[in-house]
């Protein structure tokens, strides 16, 4: 689900946000934002590493894809599961 899905979600309001990227991540990186979780699932044969957290706002959630693309991440899908 997106924004586009849920009008009543403004942009500025903190949401619980799943990010799959490909590949294991280490628990090591839960410290990239407060209240992180990892999980790594195998899809096939490829291990997918699916974080969870609440974001602020729109900028949270843009520094977060940002530190993941900085360290390479190959990011799947980003999904808002519900306002917080």
């Amino acid at each position: 689900m997106t924004s586009a899905d849920r009008p009543d979600a403004p942009d500025d309001m903190p949401a619980l946000c799943e990010i799959r990227i490909r590949g294991a991540f280490d628990q090591k990186w839960r410290g990239l934002m407060e209240g992180m979780t990892l999980k790594v699932v195998h899809e096939g044969a490829q291990p997918v590493t699916v974080i969870r957290v609440v974001v602020r706002d729109q900028a949270a959630l843009a520094g977060l894809l940002d530190a993941l693309f900085g360290l390479n991440a190959r990011v799947l899908s980003v999904n808002i599961l519900d306002a917080a």
